[in-house]
């Protein structure tokens, strides 16, 4: 389609909570592993593939643990002018095979939690959104006190189980990749790329 730059977008199949799942532990660590990866301006793609690498001109990583089914874990980008997409993807299998052997450190790791736990605690501030989670969570079958439960479950996560999730769901048998290529613009204003949410 018309666009001004390539974009690219993979997606990892990954589970979400589910009522009376032995291992409930695994989405609140996929979660601290997306924002791991892109957590703001201090998270690795930003540090590493925008200002450290500069292939990208922007990269991002999604997830959500709480869905009616199976998620996905998302990665997006735009690669950086005179780097193509095939160089873009390459640098975030990089970043994946990096937390798939390397333990998160406990200071990383800390700042993650308490960005996150932070997110959720301010997003309780509105009544609406406290009324939506729990509406979420009801029509999907699960308990809405789950939902109360959140900053403890990702205050428990640890680094053994961050890398445990990367080793277990980000692998190619999960994977569909999908890539914007680019026609020429034809004095059309290009449309922004759906994110990665809004493709489920």
């Amino acid at each position: 389609m018309p666009a001004e730059l390539p974009y690219l977008i993979m997606g990892y199949k990954a589970p979400v909570v589910k009522a009376g799942d032995t291992k409930d532990w695994e989405p609140y660590a996929l979660d601290v592993l997306a924002n791991v990866l892109d957590g703001g301006n201090s998270a690795r793609f930003a540090k590493d593939l925008i200002r450290g690498q500069q292939v990208a001109a922007n990269a991002g990583a999604g997830y959500s643990a709480f869905a009616r089914l199976n998620g996905l874990f998302t990665f997006d980008g735009n690669p950086a002018q005179g780097h193509t997409i095939d160089e873009l993807e390459k640098a975030i299998r990089g970043e994946i095979d990096k937390v798939k052997t390397d333990l998160v450190s406990e200071d990383e790791l800390a700042r993650i939690k308490a960005q996150v736990i932070a997110g959720d605690v301010y997003q309780q501030d509105s009544v609406f959104y406290q009324a939506m989670k729990i509406g979420q969570l009801v029509t999907m079958g699960l308990d809405w006190r789950l939902a109360d439960e959140y900053a403890d479950r990702i205050q428990q996560v640890t680094p053994e189980q961050v890398r445990d999730v990367a080793r277990k769901y980000l692998i190619d048998d999960h994977l569909t990749v999908a890539v914007l290529d680019p026609l020429p613009l034809d004095g059309k204003r290009p449309q922004r790329p759906p994110s990665p949410g809004m493709l489920r």
